[in-house]
């Protein structure tokens, strides 16, 4: 990953690559526009920004319809799955790792990389390793029975064994630096439903009045927001611009990573809560609830979320 600068992106421009936290989570992908300098300061006001060393794959550019569900190997992990990896006894951060395929109870998976390197493993070692099966989080061992380089590298693993389970709550919410594009609805102003009818007429309004994200951000007046806190009910957003009236709708465009693809998400929802004063005086933060969500959406967001919890729980030694 290489730090940049604020000087180092463009304004009001497609960027040339796709921006991430010191952690390598995406922010902003390559090809948005940030549209002025004040939101160049929000994307940058919360850590550092890095860009990859090298270019995007090709063939990362996923819609989403690569999710559908596979059948459930051992302990209801999913082919796809993310699994954290470390050896017993390393302090050390977890290595990343993800479930390729299964039989008669064994796993294989692909190579674990910690930072761009390959953690040091080979045949006949025990490892610890924990994935989320979509009820639960799973912490269990297993011995590496084989060590494959050919056509790619990868490990075969024996049966999972000492497993323990963490269930997770269906309403998770995780703290997210992710760059979103906000475009406002009329709703909310004079006239519009109450914050109790809303959502009853929120499948009805935006097919007839929401605004296209594309549009407003080729013309300049989508704003740029960032979301630091997600789960899928609604978010919370922080803007360069004054907040939403509550009761406004709006739409949220952004980008999300999981299972190492890049897919666009776009909801609609409704300004729930006022600004904090207490927070950010400068860059408003709000609530937005979000409409009920499509099946690619929802499949988007849990996938999303409950991956970045297994990353922010720690593999015990």
């Amino acid at each position: 990953m290489i730090q940049l600068s604020p000087q180092d992106l463009p304004v009001g421009q497609p960027l040339p690559w796709s921006l991430h936290d010191g952690e390598g989570n995406l922010v902003l992908g390559s090809g948005s526009v940030i549209p002025d300098a004040r939101d160049l300061a929000l994307v940058f006001r919360h850590g550092t920004v890095c860009r990859p060393d090298d270019m995007p794959e090709a063939g990362n550019e996923a819609d989403g319809t690569g999710l559908a569900r596979l059948a459930a190997g051992p302990l209801g992990l999913q082919v796809g799955t993310l699994l954290h990896v470390k050896t017993p006894g390393d302090a050390s951060r977890a290595a990343a790792s993800r479930l390729i395929g299964f039989i008669d109870q064994g796993l294989f998976v692909t190579w674990p990389t910690l930072g761009g390197r390959d953690l040091a493993v080979q045949a006949g070692e025990t490892v610890l390793l924990r994935g989320f099966s979509g009820q639960a989080i799973h912490s269990f061992t297993s011995t590496i029975t084989a060590v494959c380089r050919s056509p790619f590298r990868y490990l075969v693993l024996s049966a999972p064994a000492q497993t323990d389970q963490m269930p997770v709550r269906s309403a998770a919410r995780v703290p997210t630096r992710l760059a979103a594009y906000l475009v406002e609805n009329g709703v909310g102003e004079a006239g519009a439903p109450s914050m109790d009818s809303a959502p009853e007429m929120a499948a009805d309004s935006a097919s007839k009045s929401t605004p296209d994200v594309d549009t407003h951000v080729a013309s300049g007046l989508a704003r740029l927001g960032l979301l630091s806190d997600l789960s899928t009910g609604g978010a919370l957003v922080q803007t360069s611009h004054p907040a939403p009236p509550v009761g406004r709708k709006v739409r949220l465009s952004f980008q999300l990573r999981t299972a190492s693809l890049d897919a666009e998400v776009i909801v609609d929802g409704w300004v729930r809560s006022a600004p904090s004063a207490s927070e950010d005086d400068e860059f408003p933060a709000f609530g937005v609830a979000f409409d009920a969500l499509g099946e690619r959406e929802l499949t988007l967001l849990q996938c999303f979320i409950y991956e970045q919890l297994l990353t922010s729980t720690r593999l015990q030694v």
